[in-house]
């Protein structure tokens, strides 16, 4: 898998397949592939979005719980995975991705697990994928939908998506660019997330979503926003430009109320009874 000259990805994968190759070591793809035919059916990440979506007529949410980021180097937060994940099914969250790698976005499969136990929201599992044995680790973990990046994968996605699919995961296509739009959608993928975020200069361009989101038929993919967004005012605005659903995650973890930000973003009034109880 090729990087771009420059990449600031290279240090991560770097890192990453460390991991890997000593996780391999402990257990192998088909010691994960024979786990992971004995476990239930995954929850429908995807559909659980589209219901969220067809009921309200804006766009559903996806809560992001994350200690760290490679994009935001300054994220370094101790993560309450339980609770948060309990407040933001109550809140109204129609699904949540949590990190699963642990140097960098600092979380973990355990982590994922933790919070599995404990909502009934399915759950995208959040890494950079670049091995087929991160998927597995992913179903096995409790994950229902990974993100697959069509600016890393390029030619393998089509590969990786069909993997992810046959063992009941749904599959996030991540793009950038409208080159990125193009070669997902003939890749098959119907699950798009535009992203503000170039994953190779970690850049941050607002504005992204809005330019690429035309460029997806009507009908022809469920599509997700991301990249920078944490308020109400982005839900309106990318629901106005077509995104079925936004993911929020930065803008949860460095606040001090993660749940009162996704209260704001969904239009969540706080009772009177827990207005008084708050001020008390």
């Amino acid at each position: 898998m090729p990087l771009p000259a420059g990449s600031r990805l290279k240090p991560f994968i770097v890192q990453r397949l460390d991991q890997l190759n000593k996780a391999k070591a402990r257990r192998s793809l088909g010691q994960i592939q024979g786990k992971i035919g004995e476990m239930p059916m995954t929850r429908g990440f995807q559909g659980a979005l589209a219901a969220a979506f067809n009921r309200t007529g804006v766009p559903s949410i996806i809560a992001e719980l994350k200690g760290g980021s490679p994009f935001d180097p300054a994220l370094r937060t101790m993560v309450p995975y339980k609770a948060l994940a309990e407040d933001f099914e109550a809140v109204g969250a129609a699904g949540l991705s949590v990190a699963v790698e642990r140097q960098v976005f600092r979380g973990s499969y355990s982590d994922l697990a933790t919070v599995r136990g404990v909502v009934d929201l399915p759950l995208l599992a959040r890494d950079i994928i670049f091995d087929v044995y991160q998927i597995l680790e992913a179903r096995l973990a409790g994950a229902d939908a990974v993100v697959l990046s069509a600016g890393l994968l390029g030619a393998q996605l089509g590969e990786f998506r069909e993997r992810a699919a046959s063992i009941a995961l749904d599959v996030l296509v991540e793009v950038h660019t409208p080159a990125e739009v193009e070669a997902a959608r003939a890749a098959g993928a119907d699950f798009l997330c535009v992203t503000n975020r170039n994953i190779h200069t970690f850049e941050l361009k607002p504005g992204t979503c809005e330019e690429l989101l035309p460029l997806i038929p009507a009908g022809a993919a469920f599509v997700v926003a991301d990249g920078g967004l944490g308020s109400a005012e982005d839900r309106a605005r990318l629901g106005t430009a077509g995104a079925k659903a936004l993911l929020i995650g930065t803008a949860l973890m460095t606040d001090a109320d993660p749940a009162g930000v996704l209260e704001q973003v969904m239009g969540v009034e706080t009772t009177g009874a827990e207005a008084d109880a708050e001020e008390g």
